[in-house]
């Protein structure tokens, strides 16, 4: 019996060694999975707030002040990168340290637009972030030859009909030479869901450029802005460059070549 025993006693230890493995193993498995979980949901709140955030009808600000003049149209293209902070930080994968909380990623962006009148313009944008808008600005100080130009405008825009966004955009420009614009373009931006309208985002910042040329002009952009959500707020970066094609006859209306041809 005392054999049976010490071999009973072996056998139960043994078990609950072996139990004891099969529970660290689980919880090793538990802890991996949570782990994983905490990745995948990062992600989706990575891919999430690329999506809410580049869904902003545009924060670039290649748009000058002077009117193109009636009947002049113009078409910019350019590259931008931006870098958004997630604003799901507080709420995803807070122990994790070694993930960047913030987002950046590039995208193009095409615009065109038209002089209605000597004094306003009216526009239509498009980007690889399956972001689409439309803006007018009317110029209020100077004309199409002033080395200062100002002009008010707004913009309202959709991402694929899921988020929108209205913006009130200021652009002022001053021409030191005819061929060298600076541009300063503060905007303000209220974004929103479709469906939840009360938690939207606010964006309060602005742009900075310089384009180089006449009739066609290149150059580059950089924007900063504020990002207010439930209280908090954020920074977001952008920094782009372009180019500028202009069809139409440079630096005039056409009512003004009306006149010059008779």
């Amino acid at each position: 019996m005392l054999y049976l025993s010490r071999k009973t006693n072996l056998f139960i230890h043994e078990a609950l060694i072996n139990q004891l493995q099969s529970q660290e193993v689980i919880m090793l498995l538990v802890s991996q999975n949570t782990i994983m979980k905490k990745h995948l949901n990062f992600l989706l709140a990575t891919a999430a707030c690329i999506f809410f955030m580049s869904s902003c009808a545009s924060l670039t600000g290649f748009e000058e002040g002077r009117a193109l003049g009636e009947d002049n149209s113009e078409l910019t293209v350019s590259g931008n990168f931006t870098r958004v902070p997630d604003l799901f930080e507080d709420e995803v994968i807070t122990e994790i340290d070694t993930i960047d909380s913030s987002i950046s990623f590039p995208n193009l962006e095409f615009t065109y637009k038209r002089g209605i009148t000597d004094k306003l313009d009216v526009g239509v944008r498009v980007s690889t972030n399956l972001n689409a808008s439309t803006f007018v600005k009317y110029q209020v100080v100077g004309d199409g030859s002033s080395s200062f130009a100002l002009s008010p405008g707004i913009e309202a825009g959709t991402v694929l009909g899921l988020a929108y966004n209205v913006g009130i955009p200021i652009y002022a420009t001053y021409y030191p030479a005819e061929a060298v614009a600076i541009n300063v373009t503060p905007r303000f931006m209220y974004q929103f869901i479709t469906g939840d309208e009360s938690s939207g985002v606010a964006y309060l910042g602005g742009n900075f450029g310089v384009l180089f040329g006449k009739k066609n002009k290149f150059g580059f952009d950089v924007g900063y802005y504020n990002v207010g959500i439930d209280g908090g707020s954020e920074s977001l970066l952008t920094f782009g460059i372009g180019g500028k094609f202009r069809f139409g006859d440079y630096g005039t209306s056409s009512k003004g070549n009306k006149r010059s041809r008779r």
